[in-house]
């Protein structure tokens, strides 16, 4: 059950285009070792789309095909190409996003997890990416390993929201930060305030 669910195409960004298909050709050729396989897709996403501010993803039509086509993608847009790619493959993947808590440069972040026999579910950050050192294990460590200045809020994306909201949402893939609206429609993200204090 786990395979089928995480490994299965979902509309409308997890799907295996072929534009995806294509690029896994590239990248994972005939290699069959699931950890090889990860570590090649996230090495090539490292090195061929450098992270870049991007569009509303509600305006997007499937953004693994919008990041092959610019060349480029923010945290979220890198992670579902990730994930695509790693599903694919037969590789279970599955949406993590909320903040990242390091001190004095909290924001809004989204990763992934992905699954592997015997060991279980892993954490993959691929906008954080390879680490620029000599040793070989720190460069690797977010293809399965992960800071702990994480605030987890989402394990998937695009979920309907309860209560179910009357309008229109603000962002249909990711939900960090909370919708708001009233009687009279719709507050976009710039309409209100929210504050997250942290203490370390």
């Amino acid at each position: 059950e786990l395979y089928i669910k995480y490994t299965a195409e979902r509309d409308p960004h997890l799907l295996f285009t072929p534009a995806v298909k294509a690029l896994s050709e590239e990248i994972v050729g005939d290699e069959k070792d699931p950890y090889q396989t990860v570590k090649k897709i996230f090495n090539y996403i490292n090195d061929h789309y450098p992270w870049a501010s991007a569009r509303e993803y509600s305006t997007i039509d499937n953004i693994p095909d919008y990041v092959i086509e610019h060349k480029h993608g923010d945290c979220g847009q890198v992670t579902l190409l990730f994930m695509a790619l790693a599903r694919y493959n037969g590789i279970p993947s599955r949406w993590q996003s909320g903040w990242m808590l390091h001190p004095g440069s909290k924001n809004l972040h989204d990763w992934c997890e992905i699954y592997f026999e015997g060991v279980g579910w892993v954490p993959v950050d691929q906008s954080f990416g390879r680490r620029k050192t000599e040793n070989e294990d720190i460069n690797s460590f977010y293809l399965g390993g992960m800071d702990a200045y994480r605030l987890i809020v989402n394990d998937d994306y695009a979920m309907p929201l309860f209560p179910e909201k009357h309008y229109l949402r603000s962002e249909t893939n990711d939900f960090q930060r909370g919708e708001v609206e009233w009687r009279g429609g719709n507050l976009y993200f710039v309409e209100w305030r929210y504050n997250l204090d942290i203490k370390y």
